[in-house]
């Protein structure tokens, strides 16, 4: 991966840069930032030019041994640690994220459930296993003129043991090892382990850049979904551009019309949707062109499905979240509980 194939990637390019030839490298890094921004291209480039053989650890040369073993996520030197179920070995989900990265650089988590095999409910996380394995890597011998760099792939997925065994590590790094955490929330890391990185922090693409990006003209209503994320832009065009919000339609139409048998079909449909957070972001803009909900109806709804959204972007609980919203919701524009009798028997697929 070359910089210039990275969103912005002359940004940094040119930080990294200044630190390299100022000899402030940090030990560790903490990079923040929405899905599908290119925070993984940066990690991408900046590897290849950290373990390049003839380059000067800002710019690969990208004909050594070294780039071309990293282009394929396979250099000695490169480890990496992605969140994966408890049944799935390091190795084994290490290659099937190589393979998933190399046919799409943007892979959202959504898009490593659906490689998985697993629903959007499904428990991922990187744990004190896989860091104690790490750990045994480190402790091999670099020649001279080696270098390391240890990336943590959704690291707001490490677990609490897994943190703490880091701490450590990050605290006082092997000789030439470089720490990256690529995280989509910052306060979703322990404060001991953030303290110790250095924070860089990857904003929102434009319009204009995602448009760039896809090649083509994007249609207006279909921008506000992505949320400045490529990944997600681009699964929402797979999943058939505006037909994608019809899911959330069907939900939403159900609750307008507040007959609760009539709600359990869509509710379960739009629970299994691996997308359920750019759902709820489309729900946000058909409520807010609804012409009959009150302005006061409007920001509340559009204020729970904003707050709905931002948690299953957080891997919590997505059926659960849904349900909760769906009953607040249903509160909210009716006057009443949703009748809870309805449903006895009756469970929400997760």
């Amino acid at each position: 991966m070359r910089w210039d194939l990275v969103p912005r990637g002359e940004v940094w390019r040119k930080r990294w840069g200044e630190l390299v030839r100022g000899g402030r490298l940090p030990a560790a890094s903490l990079w923040i930032g929405p899905e599908g921004v290119g925070k993984t291209l940066a990690a991408w480039a900046l590897a290849r030019a950290v373990l390049c053989e003839h380059g000067d650890r800002v710019v690969a040369c990208e004909a050594c041994s070294s780039c071309k073993a990293t282009t394929q996520w396979l250099h000695p030197h490169l480890l990496v640690a992605v969140p994966l179920p408890a049944e799935v070995s390091w190795e084994e989900g290490l290659a099937q994220w190589r393979a998933a990265l190399q046919a799409n650089p943007y892979l959202t988590f959504g898009g490593w459930l659906r490689e998985l095999g697993l629903r959007s409910s499904a428990r991922l996380s990187i744990g004190v296993e896989v860091v104690r394995r790490l750990q045994e890597r480190l402790s091999l011998a670099l020649a001279a003129s080696q270098w390391r760099i240890v990336i943590f792939w959704h690291a707001e997925t490490l677990t609490r043991q897994a943190s703490n065994a880091l701490l450590k590590l990050v605290e006082e790094p092997p000789m030439r090892t470089f720490f990256l955490f690529l995280s989509t929330r910052l306060e979703a890391l322990p404060i001991t382990l953030r303290s110790r990185c250095q924070v860089w922090r990857f904003s929102p693409l434009s319009p204009q850049e995602l448009e760039a990006l896809a090649g083509t003209a994007i249609a207006p209503s279909l921008l506000p979904l992505a949320q400045g994320s490529f990944g997600r832009l681009k699964e929402i065009l797979a999943e058939g551009g505006p037909a994608f919000l019809q899911p959330v339609r069907e939900w939403l139409r159900a609750l307008w019309t507040g007959h609760a048998e009539a709600l359990l079909a869509p509710l379960e449909n739009l629970a299994k949707s691996p997308q359920l957070s750019e759902l709820l972001l489309g729900a946000v803009l058909l409520v807010r062109a609804h012409p009959h909900l009150s302005p006061f109806e409007k920001a509340y709804s559009m204020d729970l499905l904003l707050q709905a959204a931002d948690e299953i972007e957080a891997h919590i609980q997505p059926p659960l979240v849904l349900w909760q919203t769906t009953l607040a919701l249903w509160e909210a524009w009716r006057g009443e509980k949703l009748p809870l009798l309805a449903w006895l028997g009756r469970e929400v697929s997760s």
